[in-house]
Order: structure tokens, then sequence, then C-alpha cells
């Protein structure tokens, strides 16, 4: 009961008074709450400067973190929204994020930072969930996902961001929220 509201109150004060902040400088600032949405999926991306690593190696953290987040909001919505209903709703409040591999400094070789992707650093995604149909909860609960073996196999060749989290959000879905929908 309490995640509904929580949720709700968080989506609701993201969208009415602003998902960013900026300071008065006009310097870049760190994204506070984070609101994005992919017709009926709506995370908000509660406190990105606390998230375990969300680092980025190229561009300006700032600009990193809205891509990262409406990359990987993009990928849950292409999935689930094939599967819910104009009545429905599923909201995540997405309280911390790991990306696969570390980042590594590159010892004057680059001017940047390398991101390494090995089986010490796996992918984990925190998060708070709502389903709603008519406003009425239908699941809802808190996950912790990751995939430890997110290496093992055969990895195909692609030039999609963020495959290892793309991956552990649309099998999330597909095991947790797909199910409950059959139930429907």
């Amino acid at each position: 009961m309490k995640y509904r509201y929580v949720l709700s109150s968080l989506v609701l004060a993201a969208a009415v008074g602003g998902c960013t902040s900026t300071s008065d400088n006009g310097k870049d600032a760190p994204v506070e709450n984070f609101l994005t949405r992919d017709g009926n999926v709506y995370i908000v991306w509660k406190d990105p400067a606390k998230y375990s690593d969300i680092e980025s190696t190229v561009w300006l953290q700032s600009k990193f973190e809205k891509y990262l987040f409406t990359e990987l909001t993009d990928e849950l919505g292409q999935e689930a929204n094939e599967h819910l209903g104009k009545d429905m709703q599923l909201d995540l409040m997405v309280t911390n994020v790991d990306l696969a591999g570390d980042v590594q400094p590159t010892f004057g070789a680059g001017p940047d930072d390398v991101r390494v992707v090995s089986d010490l650093y796996p992918p984990r995604i925190a998060f708070d969930y709502v389903l709603k149909q008519n406003g009425r909860v239908v699941k809802q609960g808190s996950e912790n996902i990751n995939d430890m073996s997110f290496l093992f196999g055969i990895q195909p060749i692609t030039s999609d961001p963020f495959p290892y989290e793309r991956r552990i959000l649309t099998k999330w879905f597909k095991e947790t929220i797909e199910p409950a929908l059959a139930k429907k």
C-alpha cells in the first residue's frame, strides 16, 4: 500500500514541480529526480547522485544520465506497451543503478576514461513498482534485479547502448509483470 502512495506522489511531484534542478549561475547541476515516460510506463529516477555506478566516460555527466534514463525507459516501454492495455499503467521508482562494468582511467593513453566490462561487475537495478488498471493496483513490489551471468554464452555484437541493463529489465517484465497480466 505504501508503495502506491509513495510512487504516485513522486510521479506527481516530478511532473508538476519539474524533474531537474538548475543552479542560478548557469552551470550544469546534478539531476535530483528525473521522470521519463514511454506510453503507459512512467519511471521516476530517484536521486541519481546516490546510484552505485552511472559514471559517464565521455559525456557531460548530466547529459549521460538523461540519455541512460531515456534509453532504459524506451526499452522497457517497448516491451510493456505491447502487453499493457490502454487502461493500464506501470510506475517504477528506481532507487539504484549499477551499470555493467567499471570505469577505469586510461593513464594518459586518451583524454577519457573507459568502462571495462567483466563478470566482476554485473548490471544491477533496484526499484519499486506499481501496476495499475483503471487506477486500481493489480501488482506492486520492490525488486533488486541483476544478472550475475551476463557475460556467459554467446554475446551478440550490437551497437545498442546498455545491452545488459536492457536485458535484465525486459527479463524482469516477462517474468514478473506478464504473468500478472495473464491472470486478468
